[in-house]
């Protein structure tokens, strides 16, 4: 009876691997990533890093000021006697609110350039991408630092991997031009 109670467990632990059981269930795509050998980069290597930017910023101040001033003076005495008494007295008081807000969206994919590899093996990457549509120029320049453990095996770094990272957004063209502020209220805006 033991011998057949072996004979079955050790057919069980045979058999159960083909009935079904998921081969890689300890075994992903994510965990081999791991084990395998990443691409050596060099200067002149190109990487895309995927642009999602959210921020905003909020600022507020506020500020209340008040000053108080007496002065009071005697009759003159002796050669100053036709000095008569007098008093003078200031207040003045100030309050102001103030308050900005500021937010912005950015998402895009902009392929970039390895310019240098740093002495810790990070990469010093740029890269600019130009959209002209309807004789409105729009383009986007990144420049950074990147971990070359941060490249995924598609050739990817999200943009929140960048370190040092300068971003630009920038317009030119007719709605762009009439988006700024006239002549007029540029000379407001400066005396004022």
């Amino acid at each position: 009876m033991k011998k057949s109670l072996i004979f079955m467990v050790c057919l069980l632990l045979l058999v159960s691997p083909l009935t079904g059981a998921d081969n890689n269930s300890l075994w992903s795509d994510e965990s081999a990533s791991i084990y395998e050998d990443r691409q050596e980069f060099k200067v002149g290597d190109v990487i895309t890093v995927v642009i999602e930017e959210n921020s905003s910023a909020v600022q507020s101040a506020n500020t209340s000021t008040s000053q108080e001033s007496n002065i009071d003076a005697g009759p003159g005495l002796g050669i100053f006697d036709f000095i008569k008494a007098f008093g003078f007295s200031y207040s003045d008081e100030g309050q102001a609110d103030g308050q900005t807000q500021r937010s912005g969206i950015i998402e895009a994919d902009l392929t970039t350039q390895i310019v240098e590899i740093l002495p810790g093996g990070n990469f010093r990457i740029v890269g600019r991408k130009t959209i002209k549509i309807n004789g409105e120029e729009q383009y986007i320049k990144l420049s950074g630092i990147i971990r070359p453990e941060d490249v995924t095996l598609d050739n990817t770094v999200l943009s929140t991997k960048v370190a040092e990272a300068s971003i630009e957004f920038e317009g030119e063209g007719i709605v762009t031009e009439k988006q700024k502020p006239g002549l007029f209220e540029r000379i407001m805006n400066w005396i004022f």
